[in-house]
């Protein structure tokens, strides 16, 4: 079913700004949509009213359908009333990609309560940083994260506790087996009066509903509010909605406060820009404590009527299985997760034909990786490309994306519609020239309202230029074509500052990820008295050139490797140290962290 014209509306062009890149997007997407009133709950309800037996959630083999998706949030909705949940307050989800986590979030969103997302394996003090910043009093979590929760409880001011299992969504098969080979891990939680389990929650909920009911019927009581009633808070779109961190790779993690319409707008940009129907699949990969895997992956599939699949972990051994089962028509990931699953062998007869889209965010492609996963994917019917995105926290996630119709060699693609892209001069707000580098800056629907307590930070990202308009200074440096195409480069802080010259780590590393020897590398400064900073490579091999290290001609493939780079680097800028290792640092959401490197060269330097 196309439900594409109740869901997305025209709306007036009051930007005044020169969109060239306009000209790129698709045959009869709208450049400015009609942004609806409301929360994120009420797109849903609107959607699951016209497709009530489509399949919402998928979840290792469980399908929950939009009337039992509704009536599960709603019930979820009014226990958190009964235990004290009102709008405004932090309700902090500790949850991985479980049926639990898609209620949970959309029952506190009806609320008019934020949704406060954290990493389901955070520890404990992180956990307690978490609670403590948003004062939540509420925390919905996993039984297996409880164990941490415990260690810091007396530190947070929680006053209700929600424990879920993942029993609670598995057939009866699939639950023994959990029980038998992972659920006796678990510790046993002790009952306790701040402590609800999840089923009784939603139990709560539902008697209250039928208590409600049941006094609207009342004849005695005839003006008594049912279920249809006003109950529930009236919400609108600019009101803050979720907490999202940012990945830690800049400093200190901050809380990003996101609105109703921040979201609301992403999913209806997204929409319009690809070809979506309700029914569709969207693998669900990315977590929901990230702005990708909360924005694009769940709730645009959700707005749109699609079926979420979750993956509560993301394993290549089970994607390959459920990719494979569902056929999906949409996939979202991040570079490494495409350059292990083209590997592994369970993925060779994978049929690509169903695909619609294959999106890559969170981190820059390697030219190498996109042009090897598109070749695999081919030889297996599939008709699209891998289209990068570009985004940060402080815009929910994506606010561009590579066309449908065009690629353009290290573009990461086009503004959404209603979303202005300008390169300001590095430290200031006047507009750099076409292919200048420069400070990415974006205006938008989906920027944020604030940093989460931080007046100075938000003020030092969130800036009002001379058009009126509230940019987000973010930091990254990149140019724009002529056509409005935008190019990434890096962060600005990452520049390496080598004998006077500003050397660009990503250009190293593409240059070295053209190798065949080559599966990842992280190039950073090391500090140098002369130099001011050398260059480092951290360089991890593919599997069959790891026998050079251990037949110790470790010289000649480091010499291999800089012979290559002098083809494309100029001599300020090559590598003057490589450095092999099994693995580089991760950040939660599978971003290369060049953070953990510098910290660990800090280190070494202070042994010496």
């Amino acid at each position: 079913m196309d439900l594409n014209d109740l869901i997305l509306k025209p709306a007036d062009d009051n930007l005044n700004y020169d969109r060239p890149w306009i000209r790129f997007y698709p045959s009869g997407v709208l450049p400015n949509i009609d942004y609806p009133e409301g929360s994120m709950y009420d797109r849903i309800e609107f959607i699951g009213s016209l497709v009530k037996d489509y399949v919402a959630v998928e979840f290792l083999g469980l399908k929950i359908n939009y009337s039992e998706l509704i009536e599960s949030i709603d019930d979820c909705a009014r226990g958190l009333i009964e235990l004290g949940v009102k709008k405004g307050d932090k309700v902090t989800i500790c949850i991985p990609n479980t049926p639990h986590a898609v209620v949970a979030f959309y029952a506190v969103n009806k609320i008019g309560a934020i949704s406060n997302m954290v990493h389901p394996l955070s520890a404990p003090k992180e956990l307690e940083y978490y609670l403590n910043l948003t004062e939540s009093r509420f925390l919905i979590t996993i039984n297996f994260s409880y164990s941490n929760y415990e260690k810091i409880k007396d530190n947070v001011n929680v006053k209700k506790v929600i424990v879920c299992k993942l029993g609670n969504y598995l057939k009866y098969i699939k639950r023994a087996g959990y029980w038998t080979f992972a659920g006796r891990k678990i510790p046993k939680i002790q009952d306790h009066e701040n402590i609800i389990k999840w089923k009784e929650l939603l139990k709560l909920g539902n008697a209250t509903k039928n208590n409600k009911l049941k006094e609207g019927n009342n004849e005695k009581n005839p003006k008594t509010k049912t279920n249809n009633s006003n109950e529930f808070p009236k919400i609108n779109a600019n009101d803050p909605a979720v907490i999202l961190y940012t990945g830690g790779t800049t400093g200190k993690q901050k809380g990003v406060v996101l609105s109703n319409l921040n979201f609301n707008a992403l999913a209806l940009q997204i929409i319009s820009q690809n070809n979506v129907i309700s029914g569709d699949k969207m693998m669900c990969i990315m977590p929901f404590f990230h702005g990708f895997g909360l924005g694009v992956s769940m709730h645009t599939t959700l707005v749109a009527g699609g079926t979420a699949i979750l993956v509560p972990k993301f394993s290549v051994e089970d994607f390959a299985t459920s990719f494979r089962k569902h056929s999906p028509e949409f996939v979202a990931g991040v570079p490494t997760m495409f350059a292990a699953l083209i590997k592994h062998k369970k993925m060779m007869d994978s049929d690509f034909s169903k695909l619609k889209g294959v999106y890559s965010g969170a981190d820059t492609l390697p030219n190498e990786i996109k042009l090897q996963v598109e070749e695999f994917m081919h030889n297996r019917g599939a008709k699209v490309n891998i289209r990068e995105g570009y985004g940060l926290t402080e815009t929910v996630t994506a606010s561009c994306l590579t066309p449908q119709s065009e690629y353009r060699f290290g573009s990461i693609g086009i503004p959404f519609p209603d979303t202005l892209y300008k390169i300001c001069k590095i430290g200031t707000q006047d507009t750099a020239n076409i292919d200048e580098d420069g400070e990415i800056c974006i205006y938008g629907p989906s920027v944020m309202l604030e940093y989460y307590k931080e007046e100075k930070e938000t003020a030092d990202v969130l800036k009002k230029h001379k058009d009126g308009k509230i940019w987000v200074h973010t930091g990254d440096l990149g140019s724009m074509d002529k056509d409005g195409f935008i190019y990434f480069k890096q962060r600005i802080k990452r520049i390496i500052k080598h004998s006077g010259y500003s050397i660009f780590p990503s250009q190293i590393e593409d240059v070295l990820m053209n190798h065949p020897a080559v599966n990842n590398v992280c190039v950073v400064g090391v500090p140098d008295d002369y130099q001011m900073e050398k260059i480092r490579a951290y360089v991890v091999l593919e599997e069959e050139y790891e026998e050079a290290i251990e037949h110790k001609n470790e010289i000649s493939l480091k010499n291999d490797l800089l012979e290559c780079s002098k083809k494309y680097l100029s001599t300020w800028s090559m590598p003057q140290e490589i450095i092999f290792r099994k693995t580089l640092p991760l950040t939660k959401v599978g971003k290369i962290d060049y953070v953990s490197l510098e910290k660990e060269i800090l280190e070494e330097l202070k042994q010496l």
